[in-house]
């Protein structure tokens, strides 16, 4: 049974604030039932999505300067695999840690549950995805590791126990855990730029999930916020497909029949009605809310029942929030939590 309730507002990741602690009771305030951790883009480049998930995996070395992550030259490629293996076979999930200098929204949001000012029975987080992170880690000839089999395998391992490591922090604190991986790449899925087969990329991603599952319970989503083979997400064993409905909703209604059996077997849709780019400053919420209204009401010509689609829904940003001015991405969270209101209000009338 799903910890979420129907029609809950979360977030995505990146924000544009730089304190965190001011950005985490932003969130709390917009965001109560499942508030997610935020990631502090503009504080730096180890605040960024694939360097912070590159701490604690073994051989791979984050330049500064360069703002990129690559394997360590100094350290042979066995010893670091080795390594790796190791920690994995050990369970212990304390070296795959997110780092309070690296992830201060994550740390921010526990001292905020440890001080009772978080009621949420719900925290949400969110890791670089597999496909995402191999694709845009070089190894020492300037490739990318996800075409290097073994390497992207060990990959798989260290992301996973890095979310794992999150949510058992999350459940230490006695709430549910909601892990993301984030996965932007799979937009180029079917060119030139991601030439890796439909059933390699099924297995990156069901490794991984399998993976994050096995220190103790969590609910998964996988975040894509472009076009892709939509069918890839909607049959691998993700909980949640968090997909941006503001611009994307036409390409996934085409996957009618994946889409059905997801929905048919618990699974949910995170709507990101919100768009977190230029489109946002001619949105309001009543149009917001009507194109939401629209979509689901598509979706349910197409086989699957209205409040069977509401009930195991979610609302979130189309995106994250980092690149946005400060004043807009508060915008942003309040329009999503109107629209959530107005969602339970539409499905409660059913």
């Amino acid at each position: 049974m799903s910890p979420l309730s129907p029609l809950t507002a979360t977030g995505i990741g990146s924000v544009p604030f730089l304190d965190a602690d001011a950005a985490t009771a932003a969130i709390l305030e917009y965001l109560p039932e499942a508030p997610f951790w935020p990631q502090m883009v503009r504080l730096g480049f180890p605040e960024e999505m694939v360097a912070q998930a590159a701490r604690g995996l073994p051989g791979l070395k984050i330049d500064l300067e360069g703002q990129t992550v690559g394997l360590d030259p100094l350290l042979p490629r066995e010893e670091a695999l080795a390594q790796l293996y190791e920690e994995v076979w050990a369970g212990d999930l304390a070296p795959f840690a997110l780092d309070p200098t690296e992830a201060q929204g994550f740390f921010s949001l526990l001292r905020h549950c440890e001080s009772g000012k978080c009621q949420a029975q719900v925290l949400k987080g969110q890791v670089s995805g597999p496909v995402t992170f191999a694709g845009m880690v070089k190894d020492l000839e300037g490739k990318a590791i996800l075409y290097d089999r073994e390497l992207t395998q060990a990959v798989c391992q260290g992301l996973a126990l890095k979310a794992a490591w999150q949510a058992q922090k999350f459940r230490n604190l006695g709430k549910e855990a909601v892990i993301f991986l984030d996965e932007p790449y799979l937009t180029g899925f079917g060119s030139a730029y991601l030439p890796i087969s439909k059933a390699e990329v099924g297995e990156i991603l069901t490794q991984t999930l399998d993976a994050v599952r096995v220190p103790g319970p969590v609910t998964l989503g996988v975040h894509c916020c472009g076009n892709t083979d939509w069918s890839l997400l909607l049959e691998a064993p993700l909980d949640i497909l968090s997909f941006d409905s503001y611009g994307y909703f036409d390409s996934l209604r085409l996957y009618d029949k994946a889409l059905r059996s997801f929905l048919a077997r618990g699974g949910w849709l995170a709507w990101g009605l919100v768009p977190t780019s230029e489109d946002l400053d001619g949105e309001t919420a009543d149009r917001l809310w009507s194109r939401f209204q629209g979509q689901v009401q598509q979706l349910a010509q197409q086989g699957p029942p209205l409040k069977e689609i509401l009930t195991q829904s979610l609302l979130t940003p189309a995106c994250g929030m980092g690149y946005l001015p400060p004043v807009a991405a508060t915008r942003v969270l309040a329009l999503v939590a109107d629209l959530s209101a107005r969602g339970r209000g539409w499905l409660a009338a059913l």
